[in-house]
């Protein structure tokens, strides 16, 4: 019926052991979320320790409300900053960096609006507010400030 020529034999190269012949396995669903909840937190503890190295205060980590979720706020001298962490193990899917879009910042100015009226206890008056990026690859942290 011209359906071609199907070899009886298996497909394996000549010798080849069974376990060789198997498909790789990889993480599940819930594994691979898991690991990269597991390398978010990573990050953002590196990043907030970057940042009271260099004398920031740590308001607050990972907030969430319906309009977004803000990752690292700190606090010096009047300026309320607000950090976007994104984590890569590797650049094979483009720089961390890249994933900031202005979508993206469109949601953070959002959320820290609303952090802004749900927190009115800050230190002293908001004297700035800056948005700062950090990318973390590996272990190795890169902060960009006042990216908008």
């Amino acid at each position: 019926m011209g359906m071609g020529h199907v070899p009886q034999d298996s497909p394996r190269a000549q010798g080849a052991r069974a376990e060789f012949q198997r498909p790789q396995h990889r993480r599940t669903a819930r594994q691979q979320h898991l690991a990269n909840q597991a390398r978010a937190r990573f990050a953002e503890d590196l990043v907030a320790a970057w940042y009271e190295r260099e004398g920031y205060t740590i308001i607050a980590r990972n907030w969430r409300c319906p309009r977004g979720e803000l990752d690292v706020v700190a606090w010096r001298r009047g300026v309320l900053v607000v950090c976007e962490v994104k984590a890569r193990r590797t650049t094979n899917f483009g720089d961390p960096f890249e994933a900031i879009t202005p979508l993206k910042m469109q949601r953070l100015r959002r959320a820290t609006a609303a952090f802004m009226s749900a927190r009115p206890s800050l230190p002293s008056p908001v004297g700035q507010i800056r948005f700062d990026a950090a990318s973390v690859l590996g272990a190795r942290v890169e902060v960009r400030i006042g990216v908008a």
